[in-house]
């Protein structure tokens, strides 16, 4: 299997353009299609990439029966924000709440320090950031889609001898009942795990909230035969719709906060 960033130099498509096409057409073809120059970085972007990569290294680090030691995980997320944040040509917009680097930071050793408090270490951890690409077939016609859908899954792990997918967030709140249910990236991920020869594979949600007292969902995810043909009729419509140029904006609230705002008039 390639490196996921060999794998991104093809052509291909990805769960983050499908959902970015969901929520605005025009979005999409900014990002995706001219591939215009975003006017900033969201700060959400910036500590999930510092997060994914701190997990990693936790994970890989540690085994059962002992842990990577605190301080270093400690310094490798406080480090990989600030390279975020300082690191770039492109500015972070900073939220409400978190108006300099240093609360950001401390708002994450708060995160982090109840993640690895509440979260144990797998079993055995197959490997981290796991690429995968997946041929789209389509359910009804057996079309085979243009272009593969190319991922990572945050880890493999055994966990009661059996494989297991886990997926890292961070947000400000808990998933709702609806994503849990229906949001798409699990969805991949068990397509991915199976195709990389994890048969059975499931995936679990490990989410740890961005709040005054941070907290950790963890949850069981559940996708059947129907989601994974739902995922790949959504690829096909999306790539229909792209080709036939339909990139309309969808206005509201997200556009506040849209790195294409301005080059989309908004």
């Amino acid at each position: 299997m390639l490196t996921l960033a060999a794998l991104r130099e093809k052509p291909h498509t990805s769960i983050s353009a499908l959902r970015c096409y969901q929520s605005c057409p025009k979005k999409h073809y900014f990002t995706y299609i001219e591939r215009a120059a975003p006017a900033f970085r969201p700060l959400a972007l910036v500590l999930g990439s510092a997060w994914h990569a701190t997990i990693a290294e936790h994970l890989l680090r540690s085994g059962q029966g002992h842990h990577a030691p605190v301080e270093e995980v400690r310094d490798h997320l406080r480090d990989g924000i600030v390279r975020g944040v300082e690191g770039d040509a492109v500015p972070v917009l900073f939220e409400e709440e978190e108006q300099d680097i240093s609360a950001v930071v401390d708002a994450a050793m708060d995160m982090l320090d109840v993640f690895l408090a509440k979260v144990p270490i797998p079993e055995r951890v197959h490997g981290v950031e796991v690429p995968f690409s997946l041929e789209l077939v389509h359910p009804a016609t057996g079309e085979i889609h243009p272009v593969p859908l190319v991922g990572a899954m945050d880890a493999v792990v055994d966990e009661g001898g059996h494989p297991i997918v886990l997926e890292f967030k961070t947000g400000k709140r808990r998933w709702t009942a609806d994503q849990i249910d229906y949001d798409l990236q699990p969805t991949a991920y068990m397509m991915g795990a199976r195709a990389l020869g994890h048969d059975g594979a499931g995936v679990k949600l490990v989410l740890t909230t961005k709040a005054k007292k941070p907290d950790v969902q963890v949850e069981h995810l559940v996708r059947y035969r129907r989601d994974e043909h739902e995922l790949v009729e959504t690829a096909f419509a999306v790539a229909r719709a792209v080709k036939a140029g339909v990139d309309y904006p969808n206005r509201g609230w997200q556009c506040r906060t849209c790195p294409y705002a301005q080059a989309c008039g908004s």
